[in-house]
C-alpha cells in the first residue's frame, strides 16, 4: 500500500485525531506516528509490526486516539517501556534513568510490537505493559534486554485493561468527576455555568523571549526599539516593492527579531506597530521571577485571554489597576504537562511557562463596554451558580466569592488532594472538592495568596552573610556574575551566591515547597544569573533588576521565608477527603 504524504495525513485525521480528546493535536502528525499508522494499514488483515520509538505516546493526553486505534486494531500488544526521558527534572530525572541512546535522544524510548491475527483465541486486544525499572543507568537497560533476548525472555509482562479515557497508564478517578470543575470550555463560550471560573487563559507565548523580556528595563526597551525597526524595516521594505516576499523582506530585516510564522503572517496581513513605553510592563516570568517585557501583542507569538486578564496598559482600567488594586490569577499546569501538579497565584500577566504550559483562572475579567465602546468594564469572572452551591452545601449565606476563590486556592495545595488525583490533574482541568471545613482552607488559601504575592515585600529569613574568603564585604562584592548560584554540598545548607559572598542555614523546610518542578530558591537559583542568548546576542543580567547590589539578598532571604512559611502551611492542611473516610 503506497500513500501519498497528503493522504497519510488524513488517515492520521481520520484516526488518531478523531478519537483524540485533545485541543492541539500537532503532534500526532510526528514522523513516527505517521509511520505507525502507515505500518498498521500496509499488513492488511494479518501480521507483525515492531517498532523502537518516542516513548511519550504510552502516557500522552493527545495520544488517547493513538492507543485508542491501536486497542481497536491490533489482537496482541507488546510494549516495552525504556524511558530515559531527560525533559523532566530533579527526582523524577532521576528516576528515569540513562538515555539508551546515549547523549543523541532526550525523549523517552519504547519497544512496541503490534500483532494482528484475526485467528487470536482472546476475544479483543492484549495489551501487555513492561517497564524497565527505576534508576538504571544506560548499561544497565541495554542488559535487560540482551538477558530477555525477545519478548519470550521477560516473564513479567503486565496486562493492561484501557479506561474509558484510553488511557493505558496512569488511569483515572472515577470519582474525580463528582468534583466541582474550575471552568470548562463549555462556559467560555458562554453554554454552561457549572464552573467556578467562566474564563481561563493559557500564559503569554511570545516566540521570542530574549527579544522581549529581560530584569533591566532600560535593556528591555532598547532591545524592543531595535525589534520594532526590524519588523516596521520588513514592511516598509514590502510597501515600497509590492514584489518582495514576505521571506525575502525578512532575509533583510532579521538582526533584531526572531521571525516565526506568526510573525510572518502579522506582517502579510499589515499590522504595523509602533514603539512605546507605555508597553513595557513587569510581568510574571517564572515562579518567585518577575522581569519586564514589552507587551505588543502584535509581535507575540499568542496572547490567548491574557488581554482579558491583565488589560493592556493604555486603558483607563490599567491605570487603576497600578494604584493598588491588581486582578489575581490562579495558575496551574496544562492538561499534558509532564510536571507534578501545582498552583501559584499571580498578580501580573503570567508567561505561558510560569506554570508548566499554565491555565490562568482569574478572579476578575475584562470586557468591552459595548459593542461600539472600546473602554474595558471589570466583570466577575466567578459564577453565581458556584456561589449558589457552596452556600447551599455548607448553609452558610456569608460566603463571598473572595472566600471561595481562597478557598479553591487552599484545596489545590492540599498534598491529600494532589496525592489522590495525581493521574486526573495531569490530564484534565481541576475539579475541587467540596471539604469539610470550609474556613479552614480559605483560610490557608487567604495566607498562601499573601505569602506568594507579596514575595517582594515579606518578612525576610534571618540568613547570615559570611564572605566566601576574610576580609570586608564591599558594595561590588554582591553583583551576579557570569557563573549560576549553587549549592555547597547536597544538604543544600549553604547558598554560594557568587566568588564572594556565601549564605549559610538555609533550613530544611525551604526544600519542601515545590512549585512548577523546583523550590522557589531553586528557581531563583536558575533565573537570576548573568546571560547571554546565542542567537540575538540580547544580554540579560539580573543586577539590572535590583536598586542596589545588597538587594539580592534581601531577595534571596524573602523566598527561603515565602517557602518555610507555605511549607508549614501546606503541612497544616487536612485531608479534603476525611469526611468520606470517617
Amino acid at each position: 500500500m503506497h500513500y501519498a504524504e497528503h493522504e497519510l495525513e488524513r488517515r492520521v485525521a481520520d484516526t488518531y485525531a478523531t478519537r483524540s480528546t485533545a485541543t492541539l493535536k500537532n503532534s500526532l502528525y510526528d514522523s513516527y506516528k505517521m509511520a505507525i499508522r502507515w505500518a498498521s494499514d500496509r499488513i492488511g488483515e494479518q501480521g507483525v509490526i515492531a517498532f523502537v520509538t518516542n516513548g511519550s505516546w504510552i502516557d500522552g493526553n493527545v495520544d488517547s486516539g493513538v492507543r485508542a486505534c491501536l486497542a481497536e486494531e491490533f489482537s496482541s500488544i507488546w510494549v516495552l517501556n525504556l524511558r530515559g526521558n531527560q525533559r523532566t527534572q530533579g527526582e523524577r530525572s532521576r528516576r528515569e534513568g540513562g538515555k539508551v541512546f546515549g547523549q543523541g535522544s532526550c525523549a523517552p524510548v519504547a519497544i512496541t510490537i503490534l500483532v494482528r491475527n484475526p485467528n487470536a483465541a482472546h476475544a479483543g486486544c492484549r495489551i501487555l505493559y513492561r517497564d524497565i525499572g527505576d534508576y538504571l543507568k544506560r548499561e544497565e537497560k541495554l542488559a535487560v534486554l540482551r538477558n530477555a533476548g525477545s519478548i519470550a525472555g521477560i516473564d513479567d509482562w503486565r496486562e493492561i485493561t484501557p479506561d474509558r479515557h484510553d488511557d493505558w497508564l496512569g488511569q483515572r478517578a472515577a470519582a474525580f468527576q463528582a468534583l466541582y470543575p474550575m471552568g470548562s470550555k463549555a462556559a467560555k463560550a458562554g453554554k454552561s455555568d457549572e464552573v467556578i471560573f467562566r474564563l481561563y487563559s493559557r500564559g503569554l507565548a511570545t516566540s521570542r523571549d530574549a527579544y522581549i523580556y529581560n530584569f533591566s528595563r532600560d535593556a528591555c526597551a532598547e532591545n524592543a526599539r531595535k525589534m520594532v525597526g526590524d519588523y516596521m524595516g520588513a514592511m516598509q521594505t514590502r510597501q515600497e516593492h509590492p514584489e518582495c516576499s514576505v521571506d525575502d523582506a525578512v532575509g533583510l530585516h532579521s538582526r533584531y527579531v526572531r521571525w516565526d510564522r506568526e510573525l510572518k503572517n502579522n506582517l502579510r496581513r499589515g499590522r504595523s506597530v509602533q514603539y512605546s513605553v507605555a508597553n513595557i510592563w513587569v510581568t510574571q516570568y517564572r515562579p518567585f521571577v518577575k522581569q519586564h517585557c514589552y507587551v505588543e501583542y502584535s509581535l507575540v507569538n499568542n496572547k490567548y485571554k491574557q488581554d482579558s486578564i491583565f488589560p493592556p496598559s493604555e486603558s483607563k482600567l490599567a491605570r487603576l489597576l497600578a494604584q493598588g488594586e491588581p486582578n489575581r490569577a490562579i495558575c496551574v499546569p496544562g492538561v499534558g504537562a509532564t510536571r507534578a501538579f501545582s498552583a501559584l497565584m499571580v498578580d501580573r500577566m503570567p508567561d505561558l511557562h510560569c506554570v508548566s504550559f499554565g491555565q490562568c483562572f482569574p478572579r476578575y475579567r475584562y470586557e468591552p463596554r459595548g459593542l461600539f465602546d472600546d473602554a474595558l468594564v471589570r466583570v466577575d469572572n466567578m459564577t453565581d451558580t458556584a456561589l449558589a452551591t457552596f452556600r447551599e452545601r455548607y448553609r452558610d449565606d456569608s460566603i463571598s466569592k473572595d472566600k471561595i476563590f481562597d478557598y479553591v486556592y487552599g484545596v489545590l495545595h492540599a498534598p491529600a488532594y494532589r496525592k489522590r488525583f495525581a493521574n486526573d490533574l495531569a490530564k484534565a482541568l481541576p475539579r475541587v472538592p467540596v471539604a469539610l471545613d470550609f474556613d479552614a482552607f480559605a483560610a490557608a488559601g487567604e495566607r498562601l495568596a499573601e505569602l506568594h504575592l507579596g514575595y517582594e515585600y515579606c518578612p525576610e529569613h534571618p540568613l547570615e552573610v559570611v564572605p566566601a574568603v576574610p576580609g570586608k564585604l564591599r558594595t561590588r562584592h554582591y553583583r551576579l556574575g557570569d557563573g549560576a548560584m549553587r549549592f555547597d554540598g547536597d544538604d543544600k545548607r549553604v547558598l554560594i551566591v557568587n566568588d564572594h559572598v556565601r549564605l549559610p542555614g538555609i533550613p530544611q523546610e525551604a526544600h519542601g515547597y515545590v512549585v512548577n518542578g523546583r523550590t522557589p530558591l531553586e528557581w531563583f537559583m536558575d533565573r537570576y544569573r548573568v546571560t547571554r542568548d546565542g542567537e540575538s546576542g540580547n544580554l540579560n543580567d539580573p543586577n539590572g533588576w535590583f536598586a542596589k547590589p545588597e538587594d539580592l539578598i534581601v531577595a534571596i532571604r524573602r523566598v527561603v521565608h515565602v517557602s518555610v512559611e507555605t511549607a508549614r502551611i501546606v503541612a497544616g492542611l487536612a485531608d479534603p477527603f476525611d469526611e468520606e473516610a470517617s
